[in-house]
């Protein structure tokens, strides 16, 4: 598979027509429409239904037009960071799990790019689970995790500070004047908890619980939105790390015994790390030495 005829693929995906992608793209709708039966030849698979109006995906081309997004964002990043003319340039893409630790990450960002103006950035946030994959598959060239296990696979440094984990609750929810949340007050009340494995296994062990001990109504990806429900649901409380969300309605009582996380900044084993990604390395280690 070339890139170019990926580009096209994902263009008809997007428009849905070949006439629109054709003139996006600078080329007739015949030579278009030739190439991207090339390519289903190649693959054996038929990639688009041509019959409807607008074009749709088959399921084998949902799939590829999923793995092509992620396939160009690497070549064009790529492409990006050996063109650039000054000696370090270019595009760093940080996967992050949420919580305040990583504000030494944003430090150590923001002396980079004082250093190096032609340097960029993109975080992307999300679960440990979701984002190994992406850096696994070259997606992300760092990742921000949250009680790593798998260190003896990654080069990795690890961040000096905790997070406390505990639940945030409605002000007027009926455990609002107590200090901390024991275990047995935990399972009393429904709760809305990360679908991430890690955490609560390490919740469930270190609060001597079992998981069917506890009422989940709620999994959440980010907390974000997941921090909306106990605004509306007074009995609710939402387990997470105390700091990263900040809403007036709610309050954060830390787990009783305490609940800690530790973080670490990984990144896959390669001979081949660039002087771009060797150079955040360094001003993230300044970073966590001060």
């Amino acid at each position: 598979m070339e890139l170019r005829v990926l580009r096209y693929f994902l263009e008809v995906a997007h428009t849905g027509t070949l006439t629109a992608a054709a003139a996006k793209l600078n080329v007739t709708q015949p030579a278009l429409s030739r190439q991207l039966k090339l390519l289903e030849t190649e693959l054996g698979v038929t990639l688009l239904n041509r019959d409807h109006k607008p074009v749709t995906l088959t399921p084998e081309g949902i799939y590829l037009a999923k793995q092509a997004e992620g396939l160009i964002a690497i070549a064009d990043k790529t492409v990006t960071n050996l063109q650039s003319k000054d000696a370090i340039a270019g595009v760093i893409t940080i996967g992050a799990a949420e919580t305040k630790m990583f504000n030494h990450a944003i430090r150590a960002i923001s002396a980079m790019q004082q250093a190096y103006p032609n340097v960029t950035f993109t975080v992307i946030s999300g679960s440990t689970t979701d984002l190994l994959d992406r850096l696994n598959q070259g997606e992300l060239d760092f990742l921000f995790a949250l009680d790593f296990t798998q260190k003896a696979s990654y080069d990795y440094l690890d961040f000096p500070d905790e997070d406390v984990r505990g639940v945030f609750i409605n002000k007027h929810h009926p455990l609002a004047d107590e200090s901390a949340i024991t275990a047995d007050q935990l399972k009393e009340y429904p709760l809305a908890i990360s679908r991430q494995s890690s955490f609560n296994d390490s919740l469930v062990e270190e609060l001597g619980l079992n998981a069917s001990d506890l009422n989940i109504r709620l999994k959440y990806n980010l907390i974000g939105n997941a921090g909306m429900y106990p605004m509306i649901d007074n009995h609710i409380m939402l387990v997470g790390i105390e700091g990263v969300i900040n809403i007036p309605e709610l309050l954060f009582k830390p787990f009783s015994p305490q609940n800690v996380s530790v973080g670490s900044m990984i990144w896959t084993h390669t001979q081949f790390l660039s002087p771009l990604h060797e150079e955040f390395i360094h001003f993230l280690e300044d970073e966590l030495e001060n």
